[in-house]
């Protein structure tokens, strides 16, 4: 079981550094929108999974180096903006803000470790608006660039890259065989970057985004979070088993 104490107290600081984040944001005027199980929260508990432990924005890729610029100039001294310009090891798709008062212990990605700041963090995903038949081959690329990266700074074992890799591999190689009979449809999608899964909202389903309370503070989302949920969970609205509620940290050292 989870200590809820300490959950708790991650979820204080994370609410503080989302906040945060949320004004800096909407004060430049650069959309973002709640995800995952943050927007699960929002909408199965008005706020956070009682067991959670992150806090997950996604922005737009036309807008993301303007968000990056907007938080590298109003962040306070106690957080970190992690991404390749402040992170010699940095190999994940999105950047993340991170908490300087703060040290977690994970042993399920021993590769953050490699990281020199390891506090909590607001994730910063990327969404791009691409074609409904490119998505496969997209996730494939993301996937492979990933490993890449990876493999690289010498953060995966050359089994678990093997591995990966003939999985994505032909995906790959069948979207370039029938490159020349590509599906011709138009229809387009908002696929999220991320290289756990293949999760997407069409235009209208994301437009406009609404609010979402969240611990008692509004949040944007996507216009049709019911959509988006089942598409992730299933029957989001049924809890997990039991033994599934976990948070995402082994254990977290607070340094203030």
């Amino acid at each position: 079981m989870y200590n809820k104490d300490l959950v708790k107290k991650c979820q204080n600081r994370l609410f503080d550094m989302a906040l945060v984040v949320r004004n800096i944001l909407e004060e430049a005027n650069i959309p973002y929108f709640i995800t995952y199980g943050t927007l699960l929260g929002a909408v199965r508990h008005k706020g956070f999974i009682p067991w959670d432990d992150d806090f997950d924005y996604y922005l737009f890729a036309d807008r993301y180096d303007d968000a990056l610029d907007a938080l590298r100039k109003n962040l306070p001294d106690d957080m970190f903006l992690e991404w390749y310009d402040s992170e010699p090891n940095y190999f994940h798709a999105w950047a993340r803000v991170k908490d300087l008062n703060s040290v977690v212990e994970n042993t399920m990605f021993p590769q953050d470790m490699a990281y020199k700041h390891r506090g909590l963090n607001v994730d910063l995903y990327i969404t791009n608006l691409i074609k409904e038949s490119e998505h496969q081959q997209y996730l494939a690329k993301q996937h492979f660039a990933y490993i890449e990266r990876r493999r690289k700074l010498n953060l995966i074992s050359e089994e678990d890259y093997q591995n990966r890799l003939r999985k994505i591999k032909p995906v790959l190689e069948v979207s370039q065989e029938n490159k020349s009979q590509e599906d011709k449809s138009e229809r387009q999608i908002y696929a999220f970057m991320s290289v756990y899964n293949g999760d997407f909202l069409y235009p209208e389903e994301l437009f406009p985004l609404k609010k979402y309370e969240f611990e008692g503070e509004q949040f944007c989302g996507p216009n049709n979070a019911d959509i988006f949920l089942k598409r992730c969970y299933g029957d989001y609205m049924q809890f997990p088993p039991e033994e599934k509620r976990m948070p995402h940290n082994e254990n977290v050292k607070f340094l203030k």
